[in-house]
């Protein structure tokens, strides 16, 4: 993530965490957020021509949100999906290797639950 820069779409299933995903954007310089609890809603912010530099996907699992990555992705118009997963580093790697082949903009997995540490780092290795 490049710190400050674009706007972020939040999409976690539960309303209550999302205030807590902006409190640790906003600490890491992240103020421009969009957040939904329903995949229908940022599809409607696409559809009406909204663009996006990152999708934080939280809770993803493959079996259960493939679908969704790969509609999102057909628009074109978010550059790079962090996707917080409970998933192991075999799972993590395969997930990422799932996304290339769909051509979907998947630049991390991290691990659930989001930690403000990890975020800070990224923040820092897109600012080198």
């Amino acid at each position: 993530m490049r710190k400050g820069m674009g706007k972020i779409v939040m999409l976690n299933r539960n309303f209550s965490s999302l205030y807590r995903y902006a409190e640790e954007l906003n600490k890491v310089g992240y103020y421009s957020l969009s957040s939904y609890t329903n995949i229908n809603e940022v599809v409607d912010l696409l559809e009406a021509g909204e663009h996006f530099e990152y999708l934080v996907y939280d809770s993803f699992d493959l079996d259960m949100d493939a679908g969704y990555l790969k509609m999102l992705a057909r628009f074109c118009a978010i550059f790079s999906i962090v996707a917080v997963s409970d998933v192991n580093s075999t799972q993590r790697q395969n997930l990422i290797l799932w996304a290339r082949s769909y051509a979907i903009p998947l630049w991390v997995v991290l691990q659930s639950p989001l930690r403000t540490a990890e975020l800070y780092e990224l923040v820092e290795d897109c600012g080198r």
